[in-house]
């Protein structure tokens, strides 16, 4: 049992980290801000850089999600897209 409410505890967790992100995501392209300007005061250029990628990466699978709700993009063709980018960052 207490495996299953560490699990539910994880879950919770990364939810709540994943609509954290997405929120400031969607704040960052409703208010025209940039990356750079979001980024400015972190002092550490290795993290400041890590942020940086995972923001832009961010805002362009939110901005295909948005191409796909107009149907600029079908649902392969996002995930296509969404794939190339995850991968991506993940490989740096």
């Amino acid at each position: 049992m207490q495996d299953r409410t560490f699990q539910q505890a994880i879950q919770d967790l990364e939810s709540r980290l994943i609509n954290g992100f997405q929120g400031t995501v969607n704040h960052m392209i409703k208010h025209r801000t940039t990356v750079t300007k979001a980024t400015s005061e972190i002092q550490d250029e290795k993290v400041r850089g890590v942020v940086k990628k995972t923001l832009i990466i961010g805002q362009m699978i939110t901005l295909l999600g948005m191409m796909k709700d107009l149907h600029l993009l079908n649902e392969a063709q996002y995930h296509e897209f969404a794939e190339y980018l995850m991968n991506s960052f993940t490989y740096e």
